[in-house]
């Protein structure tokens, strides 16, 4: 089978290896991987990885025998994976029990691969392959709300105005919140209002003010923070904005950098912080709420790309960085 993996930083090595069976697990046929920014900061070796490693998050395939699905069945393979119980190495207590694909353990960016029935889930004919490479953002987000207890009518401010983001206030208007999404970028803030995310705000000197005028003076009834290594300013901002005795969910997968929160405010505040690593409890229902429409995902657009387009496409993250939002990069594998 054809396996692309990085050997270096900057290089992206196409080859053949024999599949080998793995007792227990699922042989997949792998046909769609969806890349972003967070791969091509991967490639450019922005972020700590052990090579080789096989890139590729987010994933879709066909099952390739008949051995728990028939043959052909559509397939989500799960960005998030159980660490493996060994037996024989010391447990490290403070790591976490999962590893994501293509950043601490392999990923999908291959012809065949094998998986534990609890890393895939069959998706039904009403989400495509292209919506379906997005199922474990909306799985992420919905994570990140629930998180938070959000009721009817509170204001919630979305630090992050990227897919995840997007996402988020969707959700949160969808469960009759009034989500406020806040970004350095007016691309992204015109992109959020097009598509029916009415309250947005530029994160600058006159964030607070206007967080206020929207809130009515309360500020935000609760913050939901989108964290990146290429977003490091976002931090800080939730304790600002957010109103005393509050919760802050704090969304990411480490950014690999050394963060620090202003304790001080978060004490005197009275606020709650939470951190949200991962939504694959919340798959079935991501599914549900893209196969009904209720997240509304006709604003992204597909490129369809091959494996050989790859270290051009990483190479132009590095030359444009303000990529836009709705842009969905897919490598087509069959």
């Amino acid at each position: 089978m054809n396996v692309w993996k990085l050997t270096a930083a900057n290089t992206l090595s196409e080859t053949k290896e024999e599949l080998k069976p793995e007792e227990g697990k699922l042989r997949i046929r792998v046909t769609k991987v969806f890349v972003n920014g967070d791969d091509a900061l991967i490639f450019k070796g922005a972020k700590k990885i052990k090579y080789p490693l096989i890139p590729g998050r987010y994933a879709v395939g066909l099952a390739a025998d008949d051995s728990v699905y028939p043959k052909g069945t559509r397939l989500l393979l799960h960005v998030m994976t159980k660490v493996r119980e060994t037996g024989t190495e010391k447990t490290d207590y403070n790591a976490a029990d999962t590893l994501i694909r293509g950043l601490t353990t392999d990923g999908y960016l291959r012809d065949f691969v094998y998986a534990p029935l609890s890393d895939v889930t069959p998706l039904p004919e009403a989400v495509s392959d292209e919506k379906a490479l997005l199922i474990q953002h909306v799985a992420y987000a919905k994570a990140a709300v629930e998180t938070l207890g959000i009721q009817k009518g509170e204001h919630i401010a979305v630090i992050g105005g990227d897919m995840l983001g997007f996402f988020v206030c969707q959700l949160l208007i969808y469960q009759q919140a009034a989500p406020i999404l806040v970004d350095t970028r007016k691309d992204r803030l015109e992109f959020a209002r097009g598509n029916g995310i009415y309250y947005t705000a530029l994160s600058d000197d006159t964030l607070t003010d206007v967080i206020g005028t929207v809130t009515g003076g309360r500020l935000a009834d609760g913050v939901v923070c989108i964290v990146d290594c290429a977003n490091a300013y976002r931090q800080n901002i939730p304790m600002k904005i957010c109103a005393p005795g509050e919760g802050i969910a704090y969304c990411g997968q480490g950014c690999g950098n050394d963060c620090s929160l202003p304790l001080d405010d978060l004490l005197c505040k009275r606020l709650t912080a939470y951190g949200v690593y991962d939504g694959s409890d919340y798959i079935e229902t991501a599914i549900n709420l893209i196969a009904t429409k209720t997240v509304d995902l006709s604003a992204f657009r597909a490129n369809i790309l091959q494996p050989k387009d790859l270290p051009d496409l990483f190479a132009d993250y590095a030359r444009r960085p303000e990529r836009n939002v709705n842009e969905l990069n897919v490598i087509n594998l069959v």
